[in-house]
């Protein structure tokens, strides 16, 4: 192994933090690969409980979620792996769990779990953070007050006896809390984003002014209670969704007009949901072919074929992550890098050209409460033409 490759950066959870002091990471991590194919740890920086990493699309600029502090940090990235602080902290909002940056490097996109914000920070032309946040519309429970959301109907989609949501409920006695979960740009230039309290997939197009730099286009309701997590984009145009609560795969496709519906849902397992399982991450094979999606609880990876136009899935297998509560994986060219946060391991895994299914393991390495790998590109010291992962186009 050529120890300055860096391939990924890794977050993860810390001792002693606020609301989550079992972790047992060490803040943000550099790692490189073995010949075998697992993933080897070169260098770390101090962080708090970074739960979520992500690099600029075009400098070498690294930013993490310090979920329970409510901050987001900024590092710049030396060829071997060293972070250091590239400006002040700025703090965005309860329990946040993700980040996105546009493919243009101006702005980085905060979800917080805690208190529903999704929020825009501006990025300086060197990376770094600017220090007033600009929150985005609040979402509003379909279920409970009128809106214009599109909702899935039929089938697995929707039960009949789901409440519609452009009919209020009047007599709901136990209120949901919008909880942002994740985001992500399209191809078009709009951005994605979920909800997973309010059950809701939005999405924005960019505003007229560094005061409104995103204004909501339009909503998709999904069925009441299923959770919207995770959101994987296929070059076939259509966004796949992924189900926290009920398992599933929901896949969205824009129409003439631009807004997007549900036209189809799948249970994300072969072998079907046990008790007490939770989906994790969603991603795409590189061949784009197939689905991966991690569930915790009975800690599988679960693959789904992409067939026709693209829309139709099919879960085609279940195998075990390698370790407990796989929070997050990534493919690797033809591995699957599995950050099984409750082992403190990352397991990697050959993927089956075939089925798209991972197969024999190549590696293992203990890194203390994974929760996100993202793939790393740093002067001298590049992904390498292995590396399939990328951010989404803008």
């Amino acid at each position: 192994m050529d120890d300055d490759a860096v391939a990924f950066w890794l977050g993860s959870y810390t001792p002693g933090a606020d609301g989550a002091g079992d972790g047992t990471g060490v803040g943000v991590r550099a790692l490189g690969r073995e010949e075998s194919g697992g993933l080897v740890p070169i260098a770390d920086v101090e962080a708090d409980s970074p739960s979520w990493v992500v690099q600029h699309p075009t400098l070498p600029v690294v930013y993490a979620a310090e979920e329970f502090s409510g901050f987001v940090v900024a590092f710049r990235a030396s060829p071997d792996g060293t972070l250091t602080p590239l400006g002040d902290p700025v703090e965005v909002g309860g329990i946040v769990c993700h980040l996105t940056v546009a493919s243009r490097g101006d702005a980085l996109i905060a979800s917080c779990y805690g208190d529903g914000r999704v929020v825009v920070l501006a990025l300086a032309p060197d990376g770094s953070l600017f220090r007033t946040p600009v929150e985005l519309a609040p979402a509003v429970d379909p279920y409970v007050v009128p809106t214009s959301a599109t909702l899935a109907r039929g089938g697995l989609l929707l039960p009949d006896s789901a409440t519609d949501p452009t009919e209020p409920a009047s007599t709901d006695v136990d209120p949901r809390q919008s909880r942002a979960h994740t985001s992500r740009w399209l191809s078009d230039g709009r951005l994605a984003t979920t909800d997973l309290g309010f059950d809701l997939v939005r999405f924005w197009r960019r505003g007229s002014s560094s005061t409104a730099p995103l204004v909501l286009d339009h909503e998709v309701t999904l069925p009441r209670g299923v959770g919207p997590r995770h959101l994987a984009w296929h070059e076939s145009g259509h966004l796949h969704v992924v189900t926290e609560y009920s398992i599933e795969v929901f896949t969205l496709r824009a129409g003439h007009d631009g807004r997007f519906s549900v036209v189809a849902g799948v249970e994300a397992t072969s072998d079907g949901a046990q008790d007490g399982d939770s989906a994790a991450e969603l991603t795409v094979v590189g061949s784009r072919e197939h689905l991966h999606t991690s569930v915790r609880g009975s800690d599988r990876i679960s693959t789904l074929q992409i067939r026709g136009d693209g829309s139709e899935l099919r879960a085609v297998g279940d195998v075990d992550s390698g370790g407990a509560v796989p929070r997050h994986h990534a493919e690797d060219g033809g591995v699957l890098h599995v950050a099984n946060q409750g082992s403190g391991t990352i397991d990697s895994f050959e993927i089956d050209e075939r089925t798209g299914v991972p197969a024999r393991r190549v590696g293992r390495v203990e890194v203390g409460s994974p929760t996100c790998l993202t793939p790393a590109s740093v002067a001298g010291g590049a992904t390498g033409e292995r590396a399939t992962a990328a951010p989404a186009t803008e």
